[in-house]
């Protein structure tokens, strides 16, 4: 039971001596449904990016030659992985293509309307109040900017007995549900099984998923009223 919960715990915010062991795990583990992310997602010269939970940042540099131009941001709650991922691309981070940030997506250090893609792999289990990062999320995409979640499905998830501790996991519906409610229009859900592995002699296979949502007009119809109705009460004092 303690070991569930170290994983947990590691999982969430890696730290300590475990850092790189678990950068390690998790590349290999997540790299069926990265790989389906970088499938679903169109990239356009000069975008601007920004990922959320980049873990080792091994695969930045595969993102970068996607498009021409391309600038990325990445924000990571464990400052032991913020590190990591800063050794693992010294040049890339040096000649300022790719920015890497500790901090946690609740409270993004980034204005207003800065990307035209978010994305986050295996986060959203570890949002314990899903509103607030949702809602940091689409103040900083710009209009018409996308937001890709990377998922396993919530049958995938329950496989693994460390899930009980501290995850909070959803359906695919679920979680539409909860990007529509927050200003957010789903267009795309992409779907791979991945391949099968061992797990302590059980052979176990995951199900990743896709999820891609645009920042509908109304959001931004609301943001515009809410920045006139700040200097409406600005001009008045």
């Amino acid at each position: 039971m303690k070991d569930l919960k170290f994983i947990a715990q590691q999982l969430r915010k890696p730290s300590g001596d475990f850092t790189g062991t678990i950068a390690e795990k998790m590349d290999v583990a997540n790299r069926p449904l990265y790989e389906l992310m970088l499938h679903s997602i169109t990239f356009r010269d000069h975008d601007s990016i920004l990922e959320i939970g980049f873990g080792s940042g091994t695969h930045f540099p595969d993102l970068l030659t996607r498009a021409n131009g391309l600038e990325i941001s990445g924000i990571d709650y464990s400052p032991e992985m913020t590190e990591l991922a800063k050794k693992n691309n010294k040049e890339l981070v040096e000649s300022g293509q790719l920015t890497l940030l500790k901090g946690n997506s609740s409270q993004l250090p980034f204005e207003d309307s800065s990307f035209n893609t978010v994305l986050c792999n295996m986060v959203v289990y570890f949002w314990d109040d899903p509103s607030e990062h949702l809602d940091e999320i689409i103040r900083v995409l710009k209009p018409g900017g996308m937001f890709y979640t990377g998922m396993r499905t919530r049958e995938s998830m329950l496989k693994f007995p460390f899930t009980k501790f501290g995850f909070n996991l959803y359906s695919t519906d679920d979680w539409k549900s909860a990007l529509q409610s927050h200003g957010y229009k789903v267009v795309g859900d992409h779907r791979k099984n991945d391949p099968v592995f061992d797990d302590d002699g059980d052979q176990v296979q995951l199900e990743s998923v896709c999820i891609a949502a645009e920042k509908q007009y109304e959001q931004i119809k609301k943001h515009m009223k809410e920045e006139g109705e700040n200097l409406k009460m600005n001009l008045e004092k």
